[in-house]
């Protein structure tokens, strides 16, 4: 028993001892590398020891490399800087490139929108004389009559010539009316104040219109200027007329002629003489005639009231004549005014009370401002509205009761205060 237990212990022992061998045997071969790693770490720090000394050693060698790499690095920035402006330049040319593109494609659209206008008569929206354009320029003038004329009160400041005002009423009343007016006090005017706004409104709108009817100033340039627009209007029309060919453009030239001759003098005609930046003669001369004029009816009496009023008129009659007599024949067809002095039936297609009013069963008592019309292609014998016909209406069947009660003519003018 106790021999086995010696064998077991002595094998044991043995496998220790080879163990340890073995064990040894590899501190051996590890100090050994480590003995070689040593001395490979000691070349290297000998070889970067002497390489420091070389370069220590060499200290001008070393400025003139960093001299080197400096200019080196000097020449790229400016290569760079080159490389980078003209990339600058290029996008500069790429742009103005593309713009002499966008140039060159707007004159074609220039080219070709004028080609359509010259074969098309419709006014662009931003054409002054375009017809929503022209009927606010018509409304406007409306409203400069009713600043001119005044709301004529208070007594204080109008004074009113009641015999010229009646006269007035009775020459402007529509020709079937059977009214004769008579004013002969005062007192009466609160009862026929809307009415006589209204007929000197009407009054002022025809004195203007019959200035230029007898302007006949042969050195005048803008009547000189009518002349020859309409003359070179008609030969337009002879040349599509009497010479063969099929053109729109030819077509067209007339009505183009008529059109850009007639815008022209509607800008600028009657304007302020540019060489001395003065009135123009006739504007002059229809200025003092019709604040002259106008003091026959009403004179104002307030001294800063009458100079703003009357400093307004200038404008005034340039602005009648240029739309009555120029602007109007801008249209296609042209348009015409025409008074509706003959008929005393309110007609809703080519009338709109004055001061809008309650009245239209009544009848037309007085035309304050002209129907402005086309005449209808379609219907030869009807006239196309333009701009309604602005009329003043009496109420019939209180006109009709006057020979019962004396007071019932001033009742009826009453209801438009």
């Amino acid at each position: 028993m106790a021999s086995d237990s010696n064998k077991d212990i002595n094998n044991e022992t043995e496998v220790l001892d080879e163990n340890s061998k073995k064990e040894c045997h590899k501190c051996k071969l590890l100090e050994e590398e480590n003995r070689k790693l040593e001395e490979e770490n000691r070349k290297l720090v000998d070889e970067i020891e002497k390489f420091n000394n070389d370069l220590i050693g060499n200290k001008d060698f070393n400025k003139t490399l960093a001299a080197i790499i400096d200019k080196h690095k000097k020449e790229i920035k400016s290569k760079d800087d080159k490389i980078e402006s003209k990339d600058e330049e290029i996008k500069s040319k790429d742009k103005e490139i593309k713009s002499k593109d966008d140039e060159i494609i707007n004159l074609k659209k220039r080219h070709q929108y004028e080609l359509g206008s010259a074969k098309t008569f419709r006014l662009s929206d931003d054409d002054k004389n375009n017809p929503t354009n022209l009927n606010e320029d018509i409304s406007q003038i409306q409203e400069d009559l009713e600043f001119y004329v005044t709301n004529l009160r208070p007594k204080t400041d109008i004074e009113i010539n009641l015999k010229n005002i009646s006269r007035l009423l009775n020459d402007s009343k529509v020709k079937k009316s059977k009214i004769t007016y008579t004013l002969n006090s005062s007192s009466e005017l609160n009862d026929y104040m809307p009415l006589i706004k209204a007929v000197l409104q009407r009054h002022v709108l025809r004195t203007i219109l019959d200035y230029f009817d007898k302007y006949n100033r042969k050195n005048s340039l803008e009547l000189q200027f009518l002349k020859q627009a309409e003359d070179l209007e008609n030969l337009a029309k002879r040349l599509e007329k009497e010479r063969t060919g099929s053109d729109a453009i030819t077509s067209a030239l007339s009505v183009k002629i008529r059109q850009q001759s007639f815008a022209a003098l509607g800008n600028r005609g009657f304007s302020n003489i540019k060489e001395t930046n003065t009135l123009h003669d006739f504007i002059k001369d229809s200025k003092d005639k019709l604040n002259k004029e106008m003091e026959s009816y009403r004179k104002i009496l307030d001294a800063k009231k009458k100079e703003d009023v009357e400093k307004k008129v200038t404008d005034l009659i340039r602005e009648v004549v240029r739309l009555f007599y120029f602007r109007l024949k801008t249209q296609e067809p042209i348009a015409e005014f025409k008074w509706l002095d003959d008929n005393d039936e309110f007609e809703p297609n080519q009338m709109e009370e004055y001061d809008e009013g309650e009245n239209e069963n009544g009848s037309v008592e007085m035309c304050i401002f002209p129907l402005i019309y086309k005449n209808d292609e379609s219907q030869p014998n009807k006239l196309q509205a333009y701009t309604k016909a602005t009329v003043f209406i009496r109420n019939n069947s209180l006109l009709n009761s006057s020979d019962k009660n004396p007071n019932s003519i001033a009742k009826f003018f009453r209801i438009f205060i």
